[in-house]
């Protein structure tokens, strides 16, 4: 594991020396909830996140995003990324990489996942393989244009956890993105722990 992210890192730092232009980027956000496959991080309450990226023409990425959570223990989730995405023709995108995910204050809690994504007309399907014997997800989704902003819907399948379904609607005003959701989750009968969820939540975030 450590030799994957070892090997993902150097490969990055090397190419992006090759590369003409880096981009570094941030985003903020606020939600009334923090819904995560179809299940609350917070308990419910408010989530104020925000995010750093750092990106080369050639397709390579590396960032960092950061949320208040509840987890046991912990009150912050960190997240640690990179990988590569690319086009491969007109519309039809691809995106691979490597996710740490870190409970400061708890670290029984903490997971990494390798991922591979696509993109084809609006029609994305992920997949991300659970490390150390986690649990892997897999996940469909569609994404339109509608009025101002773009009509979404998806289907996830948590192993061993749960499966979820969102739909939701984005609206790029200036600057900012402010989306309205739905999620609806239902257990595994073997997930002694999982609990059948369902509700709403409103978000709004920014880039920079």
């Amino acid at each position: 594991m450590k030799s994957i992210k070892i090997a993902l890192t150097s490969m990055f730092l090397i190419l992006s020396s090759y590369a003409s232009a880096v981009e570094i980027s941030s985003n903020v956000g606020l939600s009334s909830d923090y819904i995560w496959r179809g299940m609350t991080q917070t308990n419910g309450d408010v989530a104020v996140n925000g995010g750093f990226d750092l990106s080369t023409d050639m397709g390579f990425y590396i960032g960092t995003w950061a949320s208040n959570a509840s987890a046991g223990s912990a009150s912050m989730e960190l997240d640690i990324y990179l990988g590569f995405s690319g086009e491969m023709a007109e519309n039809m995108t691809y995106d691979v990489g490597y996710i740490s995910v870190i409970y400061p204050g708890n670290d029984a809690l903490d997971f990494e996942e390798a991922y591979v994504g696509f993109n084809i007309y609006g029609l994305s399907i992920l997949y991300s393989d659970g490390q150390n014997d986690d649990p892997s997800y897999s996940e469909i989704g569609y994404s339109v244009d509608a009025g101002p902003g773009s009509f979404n819907i998806s289907y996830g399948e948590y192993e061993d956890t749960g499966d979820n379904t969102l739909v939701g609607y984005d609206w790029g005003i200036g600057d900012f993105s402010l989306g309205f959701y739905y999620f609806d989750f239902e257990a595994h009968k073997n997930n002694s722990t999982g609990v059948d969820d369902d509700g709403a939540y409103v978000s709004l975030s920014r880039s920079f």
